[in-house]
């Protein structure tokens, strides 16, 4: 029979299993020290059944840990696996022989986050971390689920209890910084390797120093202080260097109004008013003086002083759109009222803008003649804005206005002034018109020469989108507010469950290749979220079918199948086959 000694351990993974530091050991065995990452799991259950075999009227936790142990091995392979539903059921028999540790805790926790249950899985987290403070991946998993759910002082607390025991756990170091509670530095700017994290409190003083060695510069200055206020990290710090670059230099314009917003940040409205008031009296033909002074007002409960401030504003420059927002009080609503009136405010002026928001707000109330004689309008009285080319390609797409389409349009986008967003709704427009071809030929135009990687990637999508190689699913996905996917997306087989897609918790946008085995020359590809048994039943989201497959001479005919899920929950399908796209479709 094997023998044992009673032994003292440090070893984190004790607390982990919700068992006593002093254990049971295989005499002869190495003692674990604690400080490395492996532990001698097998050892410790050696010594544990010998104990408990020598020892029959044993108090503590050791028979029901040692009956727990047999079901780790199962729980490992079960969450590599993502089979959560049988994650679940083995969590169960743990429980029942070793209940409430941390290990159970934890793995409650992780399998309750993947089924979207987020409020539980903070609970058992924190519940976890109480039981075992001393373990700084507890601490990170809740963190990180407290910064996902918008709760930043706590996730920040959590991840400064990681770093308690682990000075240098990169997960809370990286989601200090993602949370704007510490800075990342580069001590060599073409070294990324080089990277350091700082406190928030070490980089303030570290900013402040820097600001005591260039003050003799006052452009040195003001640069600084506008980038700290840009940053946003140490506001008070930014204003502080804009204050001694006014002292310097009083009244210059760019410092005013860096001071006035940074005012506004920290709460000074006072301050903030005077340094706004003056640029307006320095400046008095830039709008933005002016508009910049009634967000500031606006902080202050002062409407009539915003009110006469929007107005200055307006009275500059008629054309601006924020300023609009908030002078007609629109707030998204169809107002024809509040319509008419810009209309009015737009011939009283001469001005372009308030006509464009008049064209909006008839569009969406259905009005399409009314919404294009607007942009019309508004395009005799600033022809070469390309906000105006933009709403007039799309109000005349939607008024199946082909002629004007191809007169007003059509020469601004070869003229190569403007940028894609013009390409993307004059093809989007044709398209409307029922010149799909022309559409696509615009877009493969427009993808030429240095277009930008997403344009390019939004083009192909739309074309495959017209020409029936791309399907998008009529059931949107669950997607979890931190641009997650809620749950897993998964194969749906006649017999159950198929494999696993997507992963539940996964960052969108998020693409997976997968081969499908056809019937003929057509595959069937019906797709859920959610696993049966667990966190609610799946969801359908249809089925995607691949047509003109060629079938194979022998053996099976295999399909390469790829999805796609974006952050606003769309699922798209595309197959191919040999290197040839195949059609395909999608069906309830």
């Amino acid at each position: 029979m094997s023998t044992f000694i009673w032994i003292e351990s440090p070893a984190w993974q004790l607390d982990f299993f919700g068992i006593p530091h002093r254990i049971p050991w295989p005499e002869g065995a190495p003692v674990p020290d604690g400080q490395h990452a492996q532990f001698d799991m097998a050892a410790l259950l050696s010594g544990v059944e010998s104990c408990v075999n020598a020892e029959p009227g044993l108090i503590g936790p050791w028979r029901g840990f040692l009956a727990a142990a047999q079901h780790f091995d199962g729980m490992t392979e079960a969450l590599e696996d993502h089979e959560y539903s049988k994650a679940g059921e083995l969590l169960a028999e743990i429980e029942k022989h070793h209940a409430e540790s941390p290990y159970s805790l934890f793995h409650q926790a992780f399998i309750a986050r993947q089924c979207g249950n987020d409020q539980e899985a903070v609970r058992l987290y924190a519940a976890a971390a109480e039981k075992a403070p001393g373990i700084p991946f507890i601490w990170d998993n809740l963190g990180t689920m407290l910064a996902e759910n918008g709760n930043r002082e706590q996730a920040i607390h959590a991840f400064m209890n990681a770093l308690q025991t682990n000075p240098q756990d990169q997960v809370a170091l990286e989601s200090l910084v993602q949370l704007k509670a510490a800075v990342k530095l580069l001590r060599d700017p073409k070294d990324p390797k080089s990277a350091v994290v700082v406190p928030m409190e070490q980089f303030k003083a570290m900013a402040e120093q820097q600001l005591g060695q260039i003050e003799q510069h006052p452009e040195q200055v003001l640069a600084f202080g506008e980038q700290l206020l840009k940053d946003g990290l140490i506001p008070e710090v930014g204003v502080a260097a804009l204050e001694k670059a006014n002292a310097v230099q009083p009244d210059q314009p760019r410092v005013l109004v860096a001071l006035g917003a940074g005012y506004r940040m920290l709460g000074k409205f006072e301050e903030s008013k005077a340094a706004f008031s003056r640029y307006c009296e320095l400046q008095p033909q830039d709008p933005w003086g002016p508009f910049n002074l009634a967000q500031t007002l606006n902080a202050m409960d002062d409407k009539e002083g915003e009110k006469a401030a929007l107005a200055k504003a307006l009275e500059v420059d008629p054309n601006i759109q924020q300023a609009l927002g908030i002078h007609f009080e629109l707030k998204g609503e169809n107002d024809i009222e509040k319509e008419n009136r810009l209309v009015a405010f737009a011939e009283e002026r001469s001005a372009w803008m308030p006509l464009l928001i008049a064209s909006s707000m008839a569009r969406d109330r259905g009005d399409v003649a009314t919404a294009v004689s607007y942009v019309a309008k508004a395009h005799e009285r600033n022809p070469k804005a390309e906000e105006v080319l933009l709403q007039y390609a799309a109000m005349l797409g939607d008024a199946k206005d082909a002629t004007t389409l191809e007169v007003v349009i059509q020469p601004a986008v070869s003229s190569g002034r403007y940028t894609k967003r013009l390409d993307w709704n004059y093809a989007q427009s044709l398209r409307q018109v029922d010149k799909t071809s022309q559409a696509i030929e615009a877009l493969r135009r427009a993808q030429m020469g240095d277009a930008p990687a997403d344009f390019k990637a939004a083009a192909e999508s739309a074309i495959e989108h017209w020409t029936g190689l791309r399907a998008q699913s009529g059931a949107a996905m669950e997607v979890h507010g931190s641009g997650q996917l809620l749950r897993p997306l998964v194969l749906a087989l006649e017999d159950g469950d198929g494999g696993m897609i997507l992963n539940p918790r996964q960052a969108l946008p998020a693409q997976h290749k997968f081969p499908w085995r056809a019937d003929g020359n057509e595959a069937r590809v019906k797709l859920q979220q959610g696993q049966t048994g667990i966190g609610g039943a799946p969801t359908s989201l249809g089925t995607f079918v691949v047509r003109n497959v060629t079938p194979a001479t022998e053996g099976n005919t295999t399909v390469e199948c790829r999805v796609e899920a974006t952050p606003d929950g769309r699922l798209t399908f595309t197959a191919g086959q040999n290197g040839r796209k195949l059609p395909v479709d999608w069906e309830a």
